[in-house]
């Protein structure tokens, strides 16, 4: 069972500004430049994704994450942290939430962008 002040930080968590990514990029590991998963939403302090495989909770990665900006890709790298993992109505996909645990300051602009804060 989770704790009252775990609710509460999941809480504000839902309250930031979230943006669906329609082309669904690729989430690559930065260090091995393997598929984790496929980015489904955003927002400036985290995002979901969908992977072929439960990403257990407390899991850090180093990611690679290719973003539209109006007619440009660019790619942002960040630290995150898998805070929820769940089956995806038995697809044999899951969906993970994390939290972004360390942004450059000019990346971080670059989301901002995208996600419109």
């Amino acid at each position: 069972m989770m704790s009252t002040s775990t609710n509460a930080e999941k809480s504000e968590q839902r309250r930031q500004r979230r943006v669906t990514i329609p082309e669904h990029p690729q989430i690559l590991d930065a260090h091995s430049g393997n598929i984790l998963a496929q980015l489904v939403n955003l927002s400036v302090a985290g995002l979901m994704a969908m992977s072929p495989r439960c990403i257990n909770c407390g899991t850090v990665y180093q990611v690679r994450i290719p973003l539209l900006v109006g007619d440009q890709s660019v790619e942002i790298q960040l630290g995150i942290e898998s805070l929820w993992s769940e089956d995806a109505n038995e697809s044999g996909s899951h969906w993970t939430g994390f939290q972004i645990i360390d942004i450059s300051p000019e990346h971080q602009k670059i989301l901002n962008s995208v996600v419109g804060d």
